[in-house]
């Protein structure tokens, strides 16, 4: 046993029957799911059916309890001694994280700092980037996701949709090659929704990394998803083209749910 694998073709995300459990309640079944190079997969369900969960455990901010996840041909969350698999210390799993970007519900800014300095934190404590670079990166990263001129705001300064903007920023200052993006949208007023989507349609339209996207906004996942996936009670129900999925959905609960919700 191993914790690389020869490169061959493999996804960049490979999840092999994995199952979580928050004491005696199962939150997830069996999950199987692949992700490939440059894909932009939507995952969509009611809430509670695991979405979120799935998301925490590819970035082993959750342990699982049974299956294997692996990220870019590499076991998350253990390592391998005398053929045996061992949960990774924290500092270790910190290590994985720092190819995996992650945006949450909430902002999680620093308040004490300013939307620049939270974006250039962690590529100069968790990569060595010098400063200077750092933060030349960390100006252009904030031009892309249209916030110009606001790197010495802070937080409280910012309406919802601009600091989850600098959430993104952030995220992409340590130049991921896979982005985990939970319910980004939620915690937003809707009229401030579209400036958040605008910026992760750009990014899933760039195929230069992979994106898995919890969310529910529909007509996001239609336009930018090239797959999507539709979970319920803790279980992979339905995958397909948006097209399919979405329209012609096979199974009776994703029909009743896209019945609910559209």
């Amino acid at each position: 046993m191993s914790e690389k694998r020869e490169e061959m073709q493999n996804p960049v995300v490979e999840i092999n029957g994995v199952n979580k459990s928050y004491g005696h309640h199962q939150v997830l079944y069996d999950i199987d799911l692949t992700v490939d190079r440059g894909e932009t997969v939507c995952v969509i369900g009611p809430s509670g059916s695991g979405k979120s969960t799935l998301l925490r455990c590819i970035n082993f901010l959750e342990e699982i309890d049974a299956g294997q996840i692996w990220v870019n041909d590499t076991l998350i969350g253990y390592r391998v001694a005398n053929g045996r698999l061992h949960e990774m210390r924290e500092r270790e799993a910190c290590k994985q994280r720092v190819d995996i970007g992650m945006v949450f519900q909430h902002f999680n800014l620093f308040p004490h700092m300013t939307a620049l300095q939270n974006i250039t934190l962690s590529p100069v404590l968790n990569k060595g980037v010098p400063k200077a670079e750092a933060r030349a990166h960390g100006l252009e990263l904030l031009e892309r996701v249209g916030l110009k001129g606001r790197e010495n705001h802070y937080p409280s300064q910012l309406s919802g949709g601009q600091q989850q903007r600098v959430a993104i920023a952030r995220a992409l200052a340590m130049k991921p090659f896979l982005m985990l993006f939970d319910e980004p949208t939620s915690a937003l007023d809707p009229e401030l929704v579209g400036e958040v989507l605008s910026v992760m349609r750009d990014l899933a339209k760039s195929g230069s990394m992979t994106l898995i996207v919890v969310t529910h906004e529909i007509g996001f996942a239609r336009e930018v998803g090239d797959r999507v996936v539709f979970m319920d009670e803790g279980r992979v129900v339905e995958i397909g083209p948006p097209e399919k999925l979405l329209d012609s959905p096979k199974e009776e609960r994703t029909k009743a749910f896209l019945s609910a919700v559209l």
